[in-house]
């Protein structure tokens, strides 16, 4: 090929360049790379996250469900043991009231018996005085000679006797058992009293001495209970008779029936060994002393006659759980069992003072509890608040005994301890199913009583609906408990979702899904199932147990309203990325042409300067990057022609503006910060303003450093006065603690004088209390002596009785011979008569009848002068016997007075050392107070010595504040060699005056706060 071809080709590849428009190629590739740059980054970003918003909000609703379950169960959880806390001090009020009920009632009992032993002791000794009286002294030998003879004086006086007494009759019996006197007309005197009887076992004891015969049907009364005092009389030291005292039926009703301190229900009374009453019952008005009808089996009465004492729970004789307090009572050797007893649910209930209700309903109505139950420990509802159809009922073999109130009470008679019961139907609550929490009462490990509360249901369902502790509701789900018998345990909000009215406890919902077997079996989690409605629904679950009830616990989100957000989040996105998809290919456009075309203008402009022509300059048709490339290019043409020419003029100026710079700012080292540097337009313009900033800040600084130096040292002068006046507050309280110190020393010196007094008093009392123990002993001995004196007073009219006896018994046989001279007399009449009869032969025989007849004559005549001399000896006699009666009943008054001197002397005994127990007790007492108020005193020094530091730590504070003002001065004059301008020192004071004030003023109600405290 020749050189003209190749010249020609190239030629040919010139213009095909040249004629190719600069760009095309570049805005083709731009087109398709911006397209991928944008597109593929969106697609997979979109992608990306959608993905991950997806998760997000799955996740988020998972975490929100567990949270809010979580929280659902931990508010469930603290629900119960509120309840259980509730009840346990329930419990423990009505155990508290249980013990002040024992302690009221072993109050009452122990006086009871004391009343009862003085009683018997009473009867005891009016028994001994009666035997030992004149009146039964003089008529005991006459009615064992006599039974039949009458004495009115007697019977008067045995009657007068019996009308203050706690007797009923009396009753003499001869030593062989023969009944010689009684007060009671319908006992027939002569007759003996029949073996094996009351009456005879009465005086089989009474032989030996002072007896008590428990009540038994009597012999001599058609079979009527009888009890008897049995008591010797003696004469010269031997029985010559037995006094039966048969007792009142009613003796210790007055006694018994005393309802004071026992409330409506309590009562007291007595029971014998054979467990029938000695006493009378205040229930009923027929009499249940000694009455087979009322027999009292009782624990208690058991546990009395065994010879215990103490207090339980027991079921009295009415059937009644009662509170009793028991003990024996030994009268003569019989054991009597004394019973003291109130109502449970009088004694641990009690009503409310000026209100309505008791303290069962206070306790439901603070609490808002359906019910509040005691049970007796057998399962006897004793006591409800609200007293439904259950109240008076036996829960475990009543009608209500296969309810979950039943179950509960027999659970906790087994476990003793406490039980919760799960929800149920209960016909006593109502419509509203019913769940019981009970708990027993216990003395040691008996159970002595129950307690049961009635769980409210809507308090379940207003836990359940808590959503979580951010407090927001939840619209698109629910939460709901099942129980192990897979029926729901709270009422849903959405029970129309299911097609029912209720979903508590209603068979028609039995859920049998995945999350209740979970939750029922113990386990946790959260994921999608298909609920009991049918429905796709984020479940999560979880088990709730307290004690043996045992729920799970569900809470649900369909699954549509979890991913509604989805769905929208995914519409979003794909308008988004159709939208992005057309705005980069607009874009692409558009960026494309702007830079083909910027680039073109380049290109040439360089192609010129490559040549060294610097005249041109590119147009600019961009306002992007590439339009301030094609500036920037231009002004780099521009700096290169004037580079050369202008650098040497700016190297000169700029020498000229450092020189007059140091020649401005000499003045500086001299500490005048007033001057200012020239600020030019050159490259030392900026230094010059930098430099004038920097002394301005300067000399506000200092300014600042001169208004705080006054400011703090005017603070400390003030604080050295606060301080230096707490100083003089602190010296004043000190010495007012010195004074208190000193009344209190007085004060004790008083006490310890007043305990001296009280020792020599409790002393004196001691001497008094010796005083009146001699004087008991010296009216003992009167009283010895008064009954020696009526020994022998006895003893005479004892013989004087016995020659009234002998001079009785003469006049006896006066009236014998009498007879016998009568009998004569007609016996000799007879043999007269016999004789005119028979004739001659009979004269003989007449004369020895006449004989006889004298004979008898004078023998009548004589008896009759002895019977005038005896009449006259017995009146004598009987005068004689009056007269001694006179006598002893004056000696044996003077003894009774003498008697009761002496037990008054005894009481003053006792009252003169209980004084001087109590005086020793005062003056261990005031002894007491007086080491207590030493240590006051000692103590009130120590908070003077105390008061004496702080005063002087105030004042070394107010000399440290009068240092710092020092300081503070010393610091003014420091910067106060720098000069300042004027108007920089006004903008100083401008700016910092408001806030040196506030400190100041702080400061100060700083220094007041700390001196009132130091006051105080």
């Amino acid at each position: 090929m020749s050189q003209e071809t190749k010249s020609t080709i190239e030629e040919k590849k010139m213009e095909k360049v040249e004629s190719r428009t600069p760009g095309q190629s570049i805005r083709a590739k731009l087109l398709l790379w911006l397209l991928l740059i944008s597109l593929v980054p969106m697609v997979v970003i979109g992608f990306a996250g959608y993905q991950y918003s997806a998760g997000s909000l799955r996740e988020q609703s998972f975490d929100r469900m567990q949270s809010t379950l979580s929280f659902q169960r931990q508010a469930l959880q603290s629900y119960f043991v509120e309840q259980s806390k509730n009840l346990e001090s329930i419990t423990e009020n009505l155990r508290t009231l249980q013990q002040q009920a024992y302690i009221k009632l072993s109050a009452i009992r122990a006086l009871r018996k004391k009343q009862i032993t003085d009683a018997f002791s009473s009867m005891g000794r009016d028994a001994q005085m009666l035997a030992e009286s004149s009146q039964q002294q003089r008529v005991l030998p006459k009615l064992k000679t006599n039974p039949e003879a009458s004495d009115k004086r007697y019977s008067d006086f045995l009657n007068n006797w019996l009308t203050d007494s706690s007797f009923q009759s009396i009753t003499l019996l001869g030593t062989n058992g023969n009944i010689l006197f009684s007060t009671d007309e319908v006992i027939e005197r002569g007759s003996k009293v029949k073996e094996e009887s009351v009456e005879y076992q009465s005086f089989q004891k009474g032989l030996t001495g002072t007896a008590f015969t428990d009540f038994a049907p009597s012999s001599l009364l058609d079979d009527t209970l009888a009890a008897y005092l049995s008591i010797p009389v003696k004469q010269g030291g031997k029985v010559q008779g037995v006094l039966l005292l048969m007792m009142k039926i009613s003796a210790f009703d007055q006694i018994m029936q005393d309802p004071a301190g026992l409330g409506e229900s309590g009562e007291s009374y007595l029971v014998g060994p054979d467990q029938l009453f000695r006493s009378n019952s205040r229930y009923f008005e027929e009499t249940t002393l000694a009455n087979p009808a009322f027999i009292v089996d009782t624990d208690d009465a058991s546990d009395a006659l065994a010879g215990n004492s103490g207090e339980k729970v027991v079921i009295n004789y009415r059937g009644e759980y009662v509170f009793s307090s028991y003990a024996p009572v030994d009268i003569f050797g019989t054991t009597w069992a004394l019973i003291v007893e109130i109502e449970q649910t009088e004694a641990i209930t009690p009503k409310l003072v000026g209100k309505k209700g008791n303290y069962l309903t206070q306790i439901v109505d603070n609490y808002g509890y359906p019910d509040l139950y005691l049970l007796s420990p057998d399962g006897y509802i004793v006591a409800s608040a609200k007293q439904k159809s259950d109240y008076l009922t036996h829960i475990l073999s009543g009608p209500y005994s296969d309810s979950a109130f039943a179950a509960t009470i027999a659970k906790v008679i087994e476990t003793k301890d406490i039980v919760v019961s799960d929800y149920s139907r209960y016909e006593p609550a109502g419509t509203a199913p019913a769940a019981f929490l009970a708990k027993p009462i216990k003395e040691g490990a008996t159970i002595t009583m129950i307690v049961g509360l009635q769980i409210p249901i809507d308090r379940i369902n207003t836990i359940v609906n808590i959503q979580g502790e951010s407090g927001e509701e939840q619209s698109i789900g629910e939460t709901y408990l099942v129980g192990q018998d897979k029926l729901w345990r709270t009422e849903s909000e959405q029970a129309d979702k299911y097609k029912v009215k209720s979903t508590l406890l209603n068979p028609e919902m039995l859920t049998d899904t995945k999350a209740v077997n979970g939750a029922l079996a113990g386990e946790t989690g959260t994921e999608i199932i298909t609920n009991v409605a049918g429905e796709t629904v984020l479940s999560s679950w979880a088990p709730f147990t307290y004690q043996d009830l045992k729920w799970a616990m569900i809470s649900e989100v369909s699954q549509e309203q979890v991913e509604k957000p989805i769905t929208g989040l995914l519409t979003i996105v794909i308008f988004t990325a159709f939208f992005v998809l057309a705005a980069v290919v607009l874009v692409s456009l558009i960026v494309s042409g702007g830079v083909t075309r910027q680039v073109s203008q380049i290109m040439n402009v360089m192609t010129k300067v490559g040549k060294g022509d610097y005249g041109d300059r590119v147009e600019i048709t961009s306002k992007d990057e590439l339009g301030d490339m094609a500036n920037s290019f231009n002004q780099t043409i521009d700096t290169i022609q004037s580079l050369i020419k202008t650098r040497q003029e700016e190297h000169d100026q700029l020498q000229s503006s450092i020189i007059r710079l140091l020649e401005e700012i000499t003045q500086l080292a001299d500490g005048d910060l007033s001057i200012r540097a020239s600020v030019s337009e050159d490259e030392t313009g900026t230094i010059a303003d930098s430099l004038n900033l920097m002394l301005e800040e300067l000399g506000l600084a200092i300014g600042k450093i001169k208004e705080s130096s006054g400011h703090v040292g005017n603070t400390a002068n003030q604080l050295s006065s606060s301080t230096s006046e707490l100083a003089a507050r602190s010296d004043t309280q000190s010495s007012m603690i010195n004074e208190a110190v000193e009344e209190i020393n007085r004060l004790t010196s008083a006490i310890e004088q007043a305990a001296i007094k009280a020792d020599q008093s409790a002393v004196t009392s001691k001497v008094s209390s010796q005083v009146a123990g001699d004087g008991a002993k010296a009216v003992e001995d009167t009283s010895r002596a008064m009954e020696a004196i009526r020994g022998n007073v006895q003893d005479t009219a004892r013989a004087i009785k016995r020659l009234g006896e002998s001079s009785q018994e003469i006049s006896d046989f006066t009236k014998i011979i009498n007879e016998i001279s009568d009998r004569t007399s007609i016996l000799a009449l007879n043999a007269s008569i016999q004789a005119a009869a028979a004739g001659e032969e009979g004269r003989g025989f007449a004369v020895v009848a006449e004989e006889i007849q004298r004979l008898a004559e004078r023998a009548a005549s004589s008896t009759r002068q002895i019977e005038t001399l005896i009449k006259n000896i017995l009146d004598e006699i009987t005068e004689a016997g009056t007269s001694m009666d006179a006598s002893i009943q004056e000696v044996v008054n003077g003894t009774s007075l003498s008697k009761n001197a002496l037990s008054r002397l005894h009481e003053i005994t006792g009252r003169s050392n209980e004084v001087a127990d109590l005086i020793s007790t005062v003056a261990a007492a005031s002894k007491e107070q007086a080491d207590t108020t030493a240590k006051l005193a000692k103590t009130m020094g120590k908070i003077g010595s105390e008061s004496l530091e702080t005063a002087g730590q105030t004042r070394n504070a107010s000399s440290t504040m009068q240092q710092m003002a020092k300081m503070a001065d010393e610091m003014l004059q420091s910067v106060a060699e720098f000069k300042l301008a004027p108007e920089e020192k006004i903008d100083a004071e401008l700016i910092d005056s408001e806030v040196i004030e506030k400190e100041d003023s702080k400061v100060i109600e700083d220094v007041s706060g700390f001196d009132d405290k130091a006051g105080e």
